[in-house]
């Protein structure tokens, strides 16, 4: 079977994309909400990346009322984490992301 080189250049863009990982801070922004289709045209995938992008949009990257207030204690000397609590905690981390 002959291939066009359309379909060569399609066939190596596929496998090119399928290699690359989008990181959350490269993903385009509003890339379900860009599009000029209607709800009713959705796919489902499409439909949770709407509400996901949509319940996100007004959260913010970090929590400042509890940076502070980790920020307040620290300069009072009364937040003080032993080295086995970090160990501890990095640990339940990265066992947690594996589950996922």
């Amino acid at each position: 079977m002959k291939i066009s080189g359309v379909e060569s250049t399609k066939a190596a863009a596929s496998q090119g994309a399928a290699e690359t990982k989008i990181l959350p801070e490269n993903r385009p922004k509003g890339l379900v909400s860009a599009k000029p289709r209607t709800c009713a045209t959705l796919s489902p995938l499409e439909k949770g990346m709407a509400v996901a992008e949509a319940a996100l949009k007004d959260v913010p990257d970090t929590r400042d009322e509890i940076v502070e207030e980790l920020k307040e204690r620290m300069k009072k000397g009364e937040y003080k984490v032993s080295g086995e609590e970090i160990a501890d905690m990095m640990l339940r981390r990265r066992a947690a992301d594996r589950i996922r």
